[in-house]
């Protein structure tokens, strides 16, 4: 070989490894980033507090998964809450303004804006409920996403929209609502037209 075609290929041999140092540098990066995210959530990033719910007794929670099928009509996002229960038959229903946290400091938190009855069985009974999204931010709930029960929100914010929407029909209104949220957990809150939007919403 000559002395010009080992040039070549030593050129070639440093640029292909400067290439891979670059590809692992540009990994790493990312891969800090993502640990970051779930160390240090974003500024001002909502999270959940209020009054503690507990299920009536004999009321096992199995899980609280997302979903990636279904259109509640108290919600922008179905989730499933699997219960179960050693004494047979049982129901019970879940307040409006209780939230379930997140397990991921990606995914947003969810609220329940209207009430939602629940039933458990011998086995795990999985019940579809309604939510709305807190934490605008974030990613969108999805099926491999998990929760566990959170309070009932004492987020002044968020127990205006209850109120507001307690007596309402929001079925056909949705995503209004959850920008109404959005804007209480992660803006500078309702204003005048979100607040008589709301309240004008069809009776249920």
């Amino acid at each position: 070989m000559t002395g010009k075609g080992r040039t070549s290929e030593a050129r070639g041999t440093a640029n292909r490894a400067a290439r891979r140092i670059a590809c692992w540098a540009t990994c790493a990066v990312l891969l800090a980033g993502l640990a970051c995210d779930d160390l240090f959530p974003a500024p001002n990033d909502f999270e959940p507090s209020g009054r503690e719910f507990r299920l009536r007794s004999g009321m096992k929670l199995e899980s609280i998964t997302g979903k990636n099928q279904g259109f509640p009509a108290a919600g922008t996002y179905p989730l499933a809450v699997t219960l179960s229960s050693a004494a047979g038959a049982l129901a019970d229903t879940l307040p409006a303004g209780l939230i379930f946290r997140s397990k991921s400091s990606r995914v947003q938190h969810v609220i329940m804006l209207k009430p939602h009855a629940v039933t458990a069985g011998a086995g795990p009974t999985a019940n579809e409920v309604g939510m709305f999204c807190c934490n605008e931010f974030r990613q969108m709930p999805r099926a491999q996403d998990t929760f566990e029960l959170g309070p009932i929100s004492d987020h002044a914010g968020l127990e205006e929209i209850v109120a507001l929407v307690r007596n309402k029909n929001i079925a056909g209104h949705l995503w209004m609502v959850q920008r109404a949220v959005w804007m209480v957990t992660d803006s500078t809150g309702l204003d005048g037209v979100y607040r008589d939007s709301l309240a004008g919403l069809p009776p249920q």
